[in-house]
């Protein structure tokens, strides 16, 4: 029998990978030797090629195998547990890449994202994710991801897609070195609608009650399904509200939607002369 290729013979390391069910579905996988990121035709050689990447994973024994493999192939790999712990990683000190699990407590995946794109930060995104459904994936590239795999998954695959999306890394810094980058985008102060009520979002943007309820809730980073779990309503329902709150406040996508609300409200408090409305923004 014909042996294997050197190249492809892997070892096992670390604890093993799970699939979207939490079983254990294969070990993770040590990947090979590869070619060194300096190798790469036009990258400038002054350019950093330790590559950071964040994990935005809640469960330790994935996250743990996956920070593992990472660094065996060279990269700097730090763990975020929570979509908000995410965020402020992120924004202390931007990651070059970016490996996303969507079912992540706090702020759920796609918010994250959004909120990402939204405060200028685009650096290559990773969904990785058990949410197999084509309407799921869509969103996600909607949203500014650049790559979505879903699990379970096989580990060299998902290693090749980190890898190809750190080729894209250099290859833009080394045009950003010969050029003028753009002034970073500074992020206007963050709206906090937890202190509106459904009645205020209902008379300052025409909302019914329930639209209001879910409006507040998006407002909160939450997702369609935990909407739906929220609220005792099904996720087709839960999303036509999100279609219909969209429309009605002329935004785009989700994280638009506490600013929109907060400014709707001071609109109305305004106007009205009433008590104080919603918070400073």
């Amino acid at each position: 029998m014909a042996l294997e290729p050197a190249a492809s013979r892997r070892r096992l390391a670390g604890p093993p990978t799970w699939d979207g069910d939490l079983c254990p579905c294969r070990g993770a996988q040590q990947i090979g030797s590869r070619a060194p990121l300096s190798s790469i035709p036009n990258a400038i050689h002054d350019v950093s090629l330790s590559l950071r990447i964040l994990i935005v994973e809640d469960h330790d024994d994935l996250a743990d195998a996956l920070r593992a493999n990472l660094r065996s192939e060279g990269y700097q790999a730090s763990v975020a547990s929570d979509g908000r712990q995410a965020l402020a990683m992120v924004r202390a000190d931007p990651p070059d890449i970016v490996v996303l699990d969507l079912g992540i407590p706090g702020l759920d995946g796609l918010a994250l994202l959004s909120r990402l794109r939204a405060e200028g930060h685009w650096c290559p995104v990773l969904i990785l994710s058990a949410r197999d459904s084509d309407s799921d994936k869509v969103e996600g590239f909607r949203l500014g991801a650049d790559d979505y795999v879903t699990k379970p998954f096989r580990t060299l695959e998902l290693m090749a897609r980190v890898e190809a999306m750190g080729r894209r890394v250099v290859r833009e810094r080394a045009a950003a070195s010969v050029q003028p980058a753009p002034a970073a985008r500074v992020p206007a102060t963050e709206p906090d609608a937890s202190l509106l009520t459904p009645q205020q979002v209902m008379s300052a943007c025409g909302l019914t009650l329930r639209q209001a309820e879910v409006a507040l809730l998006i407002a909160e980073g939450r997702s369609n399904p935990e909407i739906a779990g929220r609220l005792g309503i099904s996720r087709f329902t839960a999303r036509n509200h999100a279609e219909q709150i969209f429309a009605r406040l002329k935004v785009e996508s989700r994280w638009q939607v506490a600013r929109a609300l907060c400014d709707a409200v001071a609109v109305v408090v305004g106007v009205r002369g009433g008590p104080s409305g919603p918070p400073s923004i």
